[in-house]
């Protein structure tokens, strides 16, 4: 993404007179808006027509800020709001800085950051998704159920990247209940090596359930686990990917199961990209064995602006809580369903 930076030079000057470090603040967002159709977006079996945010990229803004420190060391920030371009409010009312808010120190050890930002699975998936997480997506699957993929309160360590291999360590405190140290609580752990056109990434969490304020059940002894490796390989104008997750444990943000995808993007030009990806849930106990295909294709008209369309077809298999929209809240109830995008992206 292509951002333009707001540079505020602070030569602040000690009793001797001597210069300090230089800071700076960049501005960034992306716009996305398209039209959309949809089949069977009610219980009743209706399709839907219309105008929507974020279609190919979750439409937001936000501040990014870096001081050297010296000697290796620097500190730095990120805030960032998500908002729906076509009714101008925000993703999630009242909360400003719903996607990020943080501040991180880093170094030759890594670094390490602070607040509210994404758990790992989400972070470690997005370059494994040839639809970068669009709505129609492995967002569709319900990996990285919306609840838990923007975590308050969590530490992040990262490592240096070492001969191509890297790691990550993450833990969120939760929902801090006094005498509940279990509520909302996050666990997380990755690892992934890139050395030229090869990448993999391995991750392993753990979310334990929260605490409903309003009736006070507590669900914190119930945990969530997911487990999931994927990898990518380009050669020229084609890259592959494809990847496997595990979904158990007893909270049951989605079904117990096992999700494969797999996928390719390739540039026809310098400005014409296409992509096919496919996807399979295969549920226990009963749950379906939804899969998803989606075909997809960008069209650069500058280094910040493209256009794009989407196709995405979702055979249900007699799953009931996942639909091809990642963001459409109805639940299609058993019936399969047909998505066409057609849309716009600025960034900037």
């Amino acid at each position: 993404m292509l951002i333009r930076k707001i540079v505020l030079p602070m030569a602040v000057a000690g009793l001797i007179g001597v210069a300090h470090a230089q800071s700076t603040v960049t501005l960034y967002g992306t716009i996305d808006t398209g039209i959309q159709y949809l089949s069977h977006a009610s219980s009743d079996g209706k399709a839907s027509i219309g105008m929507q945010s974020g279609n190919s990229i979750p439409s937001h803004w936000g501040l990014t800020g870096r001081e050297d420190l010296s000697d290796g060391l620097s500190a730095y920030f990120n805030i960032e709001n998500g908002f729906l371009e076509n009714s101008g409010s925000m993703t999630v009312p009242g909360d400003l800085f719903n996607r990020f808010a943080l501040v991180g120190l880093k170094g030759p050890w890594g670094s390490v950051e602070f607040g509210k930002q994404p758990n790992l699975m989400f972070a470690q998936t997005l370059t494994y998704d040839a639809t970068y997480m669009a709505q129609y997506s492995l967002l569709s699957t319900n990996l990285m159920p919306s609840v838990t993929v923007y975590l308050s309160n969590s530490v992040k360590y990262s490592t240096p990247n070492i001969h191509g291999l890297s790691g990550a360590a993450m833990y969120a405190f939760g929902q801090q209940m006094a005498g509940d140290f279990q509520a909302g609580k996050y666990l997380g752990l990755s690892t992934a090596y890139q050395q030229g056109p090869v990448s993999v990434r391995v991750v392993y969490e753990e979310t334990h359930g929260s605490v409903d304020k309003a009736t006070g059940i507590s669900a914190s002894g119930a945990v969530d686990r997911r487990a999931s490796v994927a990898a990518k390989y380009t050669v020229g104008d084609l890259t592959l990917m494809s990847g496997y997750a595990n979904v158990s444990g007893d909270l049951q943000l989605s079904p117990r199961g096992n999700l494969y995808w797999a996928a390719d993007t390739y540039d026809l030009t310098p400005t014409f990209s296409m992509l096919v990806q496919a996807m399979r849930y295969d549920t226990s106990r009963g749950q379906g064995h939804p899969t998803w295909a989606i075909l997809g294709s960008i069209y650069r008209l500058s280094v910040r602006t493209f256009v794009y369309g989407y196709a995405g077809y979702l055979d249900n298999l007699g799953a009931k809580t996942v639909s091809l929209n990642s963001l459409d809240p109805s639940q299609p109830g058993g019936m399969s369903q047909t998505g066409i995008q057609i849309g716009i992206n600025h960034s900037f």
